[in-house]
């Protein structure tokens, strides 16, 4: 049923004017928010993991999908790092990810933020954009694994990265972009990354 999704995802963002890079072997990295990986459309529930991680090819093949997260936790929502609220990444498309290591008790190889990108600041803690103010920069929105978390709990795996569930799942992904040609020619290369509402599609 995924797939049937994917020329749906293509032309919306053709409608929104995002790159899609359709070079040889260029991979397109793409989170769908409230859509499992089933492509079933959901209510977007607060603190679960019930967004998509995609991975097309540069002929909009699906390479990979994996059960994300593109919000915070319930945890981080009412304990932000930030004292004007939880990141709440805002939908578009940004070139801000290049291969790194995250985290300190279990440091892994991921997508780490290096440019700037725009979130919403949830600052009354309802878990919602909606009347929350915008806030650009480097916030350390990275692209990494969730540890395993059960589908309805992500704990503390989220503080507004764009997180894939489990460590295999997560690992596949690294694996699968880091064959994009423009990563192989130049290390420091930075990812182009899209994030999507499902319910728009």
């Amino acid at each position: 049923m995924l797939n049937d999704k994917i020329d749906l995802i293509v032309l919306y963002c053709q409608k929104m004017n995002y790159r899609l890079f359709t070079g040889k072997d260029e991979k397109n990295i793409i989170y769908v928010e409230g859509m499992d990986v089933e492509g079933n459309f959901n209510n977007d529930a607060p603190n679960q993991f019930n967004d998509v991680r995609l991975v097309l090819s540069n002929d909009f093949h699906l390479l990979g999908n994996w059960s994300a997260t593109t919000e915070p936790g319930r945890f981080y929502t009412e304990h932000p790092m930030n004292p004007k609220g939880a990141a709440r990444i805002a939908f578009g498309q940004y070139k801000a990810w290049a291969v790194g290591m995250h985290g300190n008790s279990q440091p892994h190889e991921a997508l780490i933020q290096v440019a700037e990108v725009m979130v919403y600041r949830d600052s009354n803690k309802d878990g919602l954009r909606i009347g929350d103010g915008v806030d650009r920069g480097l916030f350390g929105i990275n692209q990494h694994w969730g540890y395993d978390l059960p589908p309805d709990n992500i704990g503390r795996a989220s503080a507004g990265c764009l997180v894939g569930r489990t460590r295999k799942g997560h690992l596949e992904f690294m694996s699968i972009v880091k064959t994009d040609p423009r990563y192989q020619a130049d290390r420091r290369f930075l990812f182009t990354t899209t994030i999507i509402p499902g319910d728009q599609l």
